[in-house]
């Protein structure tokens, strides 16, 4: 929100600033913020979505088996020759988004499980309900038949939150409680790595307990 602050004026005589024009332009700025946010958001979820891919090619290519146990750090590498001024090709991060795929690719109940977590979030007060649905349309353009879905709720979440949270969660029901509660809480990394270090999970009641045997009736809404 803006303080309401005295706005500066032209020097002119033909000026006239009243309340209509102070709301007017109050507006208008709001409207800037909300353009920078969705086009951060779309960045960055145009790069997550790339990580998801190379990973799920690492995982699915069988890449260490087809051409050598080194392939992760040539590829890296490789990227790094090619794109130089660009970060995230080191070979770690490589090996992240093998471990980022590979993680949710394990359940055959993950789509399902983002897409119901997808519905129950009320991204309107995010102001990001565009965002979400462009994601989600751009998402089924470019989908490959029997691909793990990367679910539009993923872009809301920055890359190195999404490391902390498969290097530091158990199971997928955890994860994406962290997930979650990410985008709800808009938590920096920092915060993030402290709600789990202190075990916020279980200590808020498993807010995803038995979530796979409840999802046929939640029918997009979590049991809280």
């Amino acid at each position: 929100m803006f303080e309401e602050t005295k706005p500066r004026i032209v020097k002119s005589h033909d000026i006239n600033l009243d309340s209509d024009y102070i709301n007017w332009i109050h507006d208008v700025k709001q409207r800037y913020i909300s353009t920078q946010i969705k086009a951060a958001v779309k960045v960055n979820t145009e790069r997550l979505y790339f990580n998801w891919q190379l990973g799920r090619d690492l995982v699915e290519r069988k890449a260490e088996e087809k051409w050598g146990k080194g392939i992760v750090e040539q590829l890296s590498l490789d990227l790094q020759n090619e794109f130089p001024d660009e970060k995230g090709f080191s070979a770690r991060n490589l090996w992240n988004m093998k471990k980022w795929y590979l993680f949710y690719s394990s359940s055959d109940i993950f789509s399902e499980m983002a897409h119901t977590i997808e519905e129950s979030i009320d991204l309107n007060s995010l102001k990001l309900q565009q965002v979400g649905a462009e994601i989600s349309e751009n998402q089924k353009l470019h989908q490959a038949g029997a691909e793990i879905e990367f679910p539009a709720i993923f872009g809301f979440v920055p890359w190195r939150h999404h490391v902390e949270i498969v290097t530091k969660c158990k199971t997928i029901e955890e994860a994406l409680f962290y997930v979650r509660k990410t985008i709800e809480e808009s938590w920096s990394r920092s915060t993030l790595v402290d709600c789990i270090k202190a075990n916020l999970y279980q200590s808020s009641g498993n807010a995803l307990t038995n979530f796979a045997e409840k999802l046929p009736a939640i029918q997009g809404k979590l049991a809280q």
